[in-house]
């Protein structure tokens, strides 16, 4: 799945599968995306510095997968062909300086369309993406971008993240759901790295 790339103006697309992060993962996803259910089966997540516009933020970056282990996958910089990924990103906004900051404690992060949206950030954002990957290439069809709602850390550790969401998506959709990651630091060096080979 190539779920992680970060395109232009924040928002997310893909890069994921095999092998596991630092600890247990579990992860839940209600309702559908483009009509289609997804079932994840593991979840990892990072301090990771990414580039939204012109900016670089540092956030938390979670990722919730339908394939399993997905943290060597990253951490080697390989793209599976296959997969499903919804992809979370929440940080702390200094609204004044327009810097950023992953979160240190627990809380809620509003969804923010960086690509739709006009205007000042909120103060605690999210920006979510649910991605489709074929042959290590997003499906735009079948991937959706979150356009409302919140991400709720109730857990924030060096082992991973812990909370929920209830959003919004463009197709008009809601998915809600509860997370709780394994940390997998090799998350951070994919997202700041451009390219990666396609696996299998």
């Amino acid at each position: 799945m190539r779920m992680l790339r970060i395109a232009a103006a924040g928002l997310l697309a893909f890069g994921l599968a095999c092998g596991s992060g630092s600890g247990s993962s579990s992860a839940t996803l209600n309702g559908v995306v483009r009509g289609q259910p997804m079932k994840p089966v593991d979840a990892v997540s990072s301090p990771a510095r990414v580039s939204l516009g012109a900016i670089s933020a540092d956030v938390a970056a979670i990722v919730l997968s339908d394939v399993s282990g997905v943290c060597a996958k990253l951490t080697a910089n390989t793209e599976p062909k296959n997969g499903e990924a919804l992809v979370i990103m929440v940080a702390d906004v200094d609204r004044s300086s327009f810097s950023a900051t992953a979160p240190s404690q627990p809380g809620s992060f509003d969804v923010f369309n960086p690509a739709g949206t006009f205007g000042i950030p909120p103060a605690h954002l999210a920006v979510v993406r649910f991605g489709v990957n074929g042959s290590c290439a997003e499906v735009p069809e079948q991937s959706a971008v979150a356009t409302s709602g919140a991400v709720k850390l109730t857990s924030v550790s060096a082992s991973g993240y812990a909370g929920t969401y209830t959003i919004g998506l463009e197709t008009g959709e809601q998915i809600s759901g509860e997370f709780h990651t394994a940390s997998c630091p090799g998350l951070a060096t994919y997202l700041a790295t451009p390219t990666h080979s396609c696996g299998g």
